[in-house]
């Protein structure tokens, strides 16, 4: 059993007149998620960075962590991490 580390920056935008999930965007490593993240969030509404560890055989989530915020999120989205 095999962990696996994922890092994606989770982009939200306006549609009519609530923030939605927008594309996510892998990152490559920690540092560039939080470095591309900083650099998103200039111009983005709100934003998310997000590291996922999870199982490689069954796909499990074993942990779910928001590293960095910028911007406007849902309150509905840090409702749903919590209940991770």
């Amino acid at each position: 059993m095999t962990a696996i580390e994922t890092y994606f920056i989770q982009p939200f935008r306006t549609q009519r007149k609530r923030l939605v999930l927008g594309p996510p965007v892998l990152a490559k490593t920690k540092h560039h998620a939080l470095r591309d993240g900083e650099r998103m969030g200039l111009t983005a509404e709100g934003l998310a960075v997000i590291h996922v560890t999870a199982d490689d055989e069954t796909g499990e989530v074993s942990a779910f962590d928001v590293l960095a915020r910028h911007g406007l999120i849902p309150e509905e989205f840090e409702e749903q991490i919590r209940a991770l």
